[in-house]
């Protein structure tokens, strides 16, 4: 089976985080996979995180921006399945005028990630093979399309990382406890301060845009260290939590159309403890894999006390690990795989 996949790949961008651990499954289940995904002068994501695979063809801009759409790839590549994600990014009207030349050789399978349904014609202008949808949040998919398959969003994988080596590369401290407020793609610095009972031992590292003010850059406090970046590569985001004894991902009320905190499913792999708000759209799915809080009093409370208590963070670790386990991009690949040979298998009964 030859499949091909057209979303976000190697940017900042939830469906990348969807769709990388996905496409790489289906490379070490042994399926041929090729990649269609956006320019990299108009893409989805706040930029580029790592290099190109050679399986990598950019031949697409977004529908807001360029719009821009090279058909050539999708009528040259030889592919069982088309996977498609994120709709509402791509330049719908034109793949929608390939899909009469895609379907004789591919069948078309939809991945969505909104939570809603878009009031533009072009949500529904494609009649797709499948629709799967990954939060329980999109069942309304179900009315316009019945037979719509839930399939749960895949974890990245666990990767282990030496702390001091990832401090020294970094520049951190090497004696202290660091706490990670990671504030790209859209989360934001929620813990600007420490409590004073940690401050002697334990370092605030605020990680954020290039362009971000924040006036508590220029405190000259001994334990608030700010790092900006323009991106934070694959690369860097494993060695800041790998550097990390806990990390803060803030992101509360729903943009947009978002669905999920995906950088969670791609934090949760690198063992660092991580803290998120309470009663967020973004963190429903998870429960004592991380740490939750309800405000900044009792985030303070739950870092002093899973710094101070190694216990805990051990059984964070383990339930962490556990998630992982059940929800792993092989495990998930391995129900898309069922449904695409479903889809092939019923294709040639006709």
């Amino acid at each position: 089976m030859k499949i091909a996949i057209m979303a976000a790949w190697n940017t900042s961008s939830g469906v990348a985080m969807h769709a990388e651990p996905l496409g790489k499954a289906f490379i070490e289940m042994g399926y041929d996979v090729t990649v269609f995904s956006y320019v990299k002068n108009d893409y989805h994501g706040e930029g580029i995180t790592a290099e190109d695979e050679p399986y990598v063809i950019r031949c697409f801009g977004t529908r807001k921006n360029t719009n821009y759409f090279d058909p050539r790839p999708f009528m040259e590549k030889d592919y069982d399945i088309l996977l498609v994600e994120d709709l509402g990014m791509l330049p719908v009207d034109k793949l929608a005028d390939m899909m009469s030349i895609i379907r004789k050789k591919a069948k078309i399978v939809h991945v969505v990630h909104e939570n809603r349904p878009f009031e533009e014609s072009w949500f529904c202008k494609i009649d797709w093979d499948k629709v799967i949808y990954f939060d329980h949040r999109q069942e309304f998919l179900k009315i316009p399309y019945p037979d719509a398959v839930f399939i749960p969003f895949p974890c990245y994988k666990l990767r282990s990382g030496d702390k001091i080596a990832a401090r020294k590369k970094l520049g951190l401290p090497l004696d202290k406890n660091i706490v990670c407020s990671f504030a790209h793609r859209n989360y934001i610095p929620y813990l600007l301060s420490l409590p004073k009972s940690l401050r002697e031992n334990t370092v605030l590292l605020q990680v954020i845009q290039d362009d971000y003010e924040m006036l508590e850059e220029f405190d000259p406090s001994g334990w608030m260290i700010v790092r900006r970046e323009k991106v934070v590569t694959t690369q860097k985001f494993d060695e800041y939590l790998f550097a990390s004894d806990a990390a803060i991902f803030h992101k509360f009320q729903t943009r947009e159309h978002a669905v999920v905190s995906t950088t969670v499913y791609q934090a949760l792999g690198t063992g660092c403890p991580i803290f998120v708000p309470k009663y967020s759209d973004f963190f429903h799915t998870f429960t004592d894999e991380m740490v939750h809080y309800n405000d900044v009093v009792d985030l303070h409370k739950k870092l002093k006390d899973t710094l101070e208590n190694e216990k805990k963070r051990k059984a964070l670790q383990s339930k962490a690990e556990k998630f992982i386990q059940n929800r792993s991009a092989e495990k998930i690949a391995g129900q898309y795989i069922d449904i695409f040979k479903e889809l092939l298998t019923s294709s040639t009964k006709k």
